[in-house]
């Protein structure tokens, strides 16, 4: 009877962990990262933006990612864990190096006053899927939600639009060959907006990153994870 009781209990508890904000947690995701090089770039272009569009809020060149799965308020226990799940599906083998785009522009929300402007991703949109799911299988073992809503890749630059005026999208225009990332510029998947100045890069690894609020940058990298 007293071992049921201490099972009941010791699952309630991780139970609220997961569905509860940890008062002394961690707000955590896993991403992609971006190289150095690029973020400059994306920024240089993202500081001649503010200039015309006034959005809320423009994403600070060095936080610039592509989320893979967002975790939210986490204990410090259960992020050693997710860090133990993280680095096997890393090395398992089943995450191969793929190459991605930067490419094209797109909203979230009311066109004319969206929610987020974003720049797009193209490449190997198969292998960044298949990153994802293998990292969402990963975190759901340990009982985080996986996020319901369809995987829609993308590079946050700015939220919520608040101009007098209709928003009109600005083209994608980064210097080409500006970045070392060391990668061809690629077209697939290219949308029809974008300029000829998009940039790929080969993506190798996956980050762990913590959200600081109200501070810039925002992300933390708590921990990296080469792909095996």
């Amino acid at each position: 009877m007293e071992r049921e009781f201490i099972q009941r209990r010791s699952a309630s508890l991780h139970q609220r962990d997961l569905t509860k904000p940890a008062r002394d947690g961690q707000r955590v995701f896993v991403a992609v990262p971006l190289p150095g090089p690029l973020k400059e770039e994306i920024g240089a272009w993202s500081d001649e933006l503010r200039i015309l569009y006034p959005f809320r809020k423009w994403t600070d060149a060095a936080d610039l990612h592509i989320t893979l799965q967002f975790i939210g308020d986490t204990l410090p226990e259960r992020v050693s864990e997710l860090r133990s799940v993280l680095a096997s599906a890393a090395q398992s083998g089943a995450i191969r190096p793929f190459v991605l785009t930067l490419s094209g522009t797109g909203t979230f929300g009311i066109p004319e006053r969206p929610k987020v402007f974003w720049a797009g991703i193209g490449g190997d949109r198969e292998g960044l899927h298949q990153a994802r799911n293998i990292v969402a299988e990963a975190v759901s073992a340990l009982g985080f939600k996986a996020e319901e809503r369809a995987y829609s890749p993308h590079l946050t630059i700015a939220r919520n639009y608040r101009g007098t005026e209709p928003f009109r999208m600005p083209r994608l225009q980064l210097r080409p060959g500006a970045s070392d990332a060391g990668n061809s510029k690629g077209t697939e998947g290219r949308p029809a907006d974008c300029s000829s100045a998009s940039m790929s890069w080969t993506v190798d690894e996956v980050v762990l990153y913590r959200t600081h609020m109200h501070r810039l940058p925002m992300y933390e990298t708590v921990a990296r994870f080469p792909f095996g």
